[in-house]
């Protein structure tokens, strides 16, 4: 038999399932749009006092909308510091050896740092490494779920690492290593962090020999110069430069071999070494998360919360983050990415506040800084959470929704199986189609959750050729089809919200 609170908790799943799907009305969300990613906002480079004017119109949103502020000391906003810029020293350099050959690279010219370990004293050297050994490690993956691991058969502890971009196979759509699909240990933070944690200091990025032409631009750092912060230095080495190198020590050759049989070929170059100097500070600047709470309704189940979340900032004038870098100084405005989040999570938070009885728990809205800069303010937020992780039963994340043109593809069913089932309930109410796809694993706010093995789902409706680029304006937003996107989080949310158990997270 079943108990009066079993009972109740049966019924409360079925009234929300019963209830009629949500109407976020595109107007309004629009509206959102516009100002978010209008020219008055210059692309809301983080540390930029757009981004704040952004922060201070979101927190002016939740507050007219009735949520309870969730932010530090009873505010609306979350703070923290992140790195945007750099100051650099005139003592700067990085010269590669092996034998008798040497390749001495000028920063802004030949290499320049995609990571750096920069200090707040603008004429101190922040790195001075001399004479390090050099160890080849591949394409820098460390991927134990597929058996792939360029460090495990060599020593790179206190050497300098040198591996190639991108990934092997990455054209092969059947290699065990996702092919055409990006994994997470292929993005520039998995293989910083992978080099950092075997010892390494510092690591040397080739362009791999299956790309004709080398992708990056090294003139753009004089002109905007930033890196991330990983913990060791990350340097982008011009290939026609080493070009000598690189045949002496046959590492084309290697590449090759790795792309055909997946088998790591690593090794210390005997003769080499890597002499390096930065003098680099780092432009401090304090970003905002904004955070808004929708109580539950129901006494014994609100101290649950699912968070729904957004990130807010973009690339404002473009630079090294740019698609087009070579732009630089143009407005990039971001409208899909990511006002079309923001202006979504800005209208479920109004939706939800409107039927607040289909929430039995509560509802943690949340528009995240420092996305463009390495996922900080979801990395902030999961450390200082408004409400805590283990009462956090799940997480929505919308970024770039606005090309939705009838579908929409969802991430994160993999780790959280059970929600299939709400997931393809909301979407019946809500009458859109479901590519069961996505970004690809870390690419987005979600990833922050996961990694504290918290559900995240993730929305998104495709990258198009406006990505990163200053001609990602509004008028290109399908705004029924944000609405519909939105819609269908917040039918999702509702069902999460009310169902009787959390949803367990399966470890990948």
């Amino acid at each position: 038999m079943r108990t009066p609170v079993v009972l109740a908790l049966v019924a409360v799943a079925v009234a929300v399932a019963a209830a009629p799907a949500a109407e976020i009305q595109s107007d309004a969300l629009m509206s959102h749009v516009r100002f978010l990613s209008s020219d008055d906002l210059k692309g809301r480079a983080n540390g930029s006092p757009e981004l704040n004017r952004a922060a201070d119109y979101i927190a002016q949103q939740f507050s007219e909308i009735g949520l309870t502020p969730g932010g530090t000391d009873g505010g609306w906003f979350q703070p923290f510091d992140l790195v945007a810029g750099l100051t650099v020293g005139a003592e700067n350099s990085l010269t590669l050896r092996g034998g008798d050959t040497a390749a001495p690279l000028t920063l802004g010219v030949s290499y320049y740092p995609l990571a750096a370990t920069s200090n707040e004293e603008p004429l101190a050297r922040s790195n001075t490494l001399v004479n390090l050994p050099v160890v080849f490690a591949g394409y820098g993956l460390s991927a134990p779920s597929v058996r792939y691991d360029d460090y495990a058969r060599v020593d790179v502890a206190g050497k300098a690492v040198i591996i190639f971009s991108h990934e092997p196979q990455e054209q092969n759509s059947s290699s065990l290593l996702d092919g055409t699909r990006p994994m997470a240990e292929t993005t520039l933070r998995a293989k910083a962090a992978a080099a950092l944690a075997k010892g390494a200091r510092p690591l040397l990025v080739v362009s791999d020999p299956s790309h004709r032409v080398d992708q990056a631009d090294y003139g753009l750092f004089a002109a905007d110069p930033d890196a991330e912060d990983h913990g060791i230095p990350v340097l982008r080495v011009r290939r026609e430069d080493v070009r000598p190198l690189i045949s002496a020590w046959s590492l084309d050759a290697a590449a090759t071999m790795i792309d055909k049989d997946l088998v790591p070929r690593s090794r210390e170059l005997r003769g080499a070494s890597v002499a390096y100097v930065e003098q680099l500070a780092k432009n401090r600047r304090t970003v905002r998360n904004v955070v808004g709470i929708l109580p539950g309704s129901d006494p014994a189940r609100a101290a649950e919360a699912v968070v729904i979340g957004a990130h807010y900032d973009h690339v404002g004038l473009g630079g090294h983050l740019s698609v087009t870098p070579e732009r630089v100084g143009e407005i990039h405005n971001g409208a899909d990415d990511n006002a079309s989040g923001t202006a979504s999570i800005i209208e479920i938070a109004r939706a939800a506040k409107a039927l607040p009885a289909r929430f039995p728990r509560t509802l943690v809205f949340v528009a995240f800084a420092g996305e463009e800069r390495g996922l900080l303010g979801s990395a902030q937020y999961v450390r200082s959470p408004a409400r805590p992780l283990t009462e956090t039963i799940a997480m929505l994340n919308l970024d770039m929704v606005g090309r939705a043109k009838g579908s929409v593809d969802v991430s994160g069913l993999e780790v959280a199986p059970s929600i299939e089932a709400d997931l393809e309930s909301a979407a019946k109410a809500i009458d859109l189609h479901i590519k069961r796809q996505g970004p690809g694993a870390g690419r987005s706010d979600d990833s922050s959750f996961i990694d504290r093995r918290i559900p995240a789902i993730n929305f998104f409706t495709g990258f198009h050729g406006d990505y990163h680029r200053p001609s990602d304006d509004w008028p290109a937003i399908d705004g029924p089809g944000t609405a519909r996107v939105a819609s269908l989080a917040l039918e999702l949310a509702a069902r999460l919200a009310a169902r009787r158990d959390r949803p367990p997270f399966v470890t990948r």
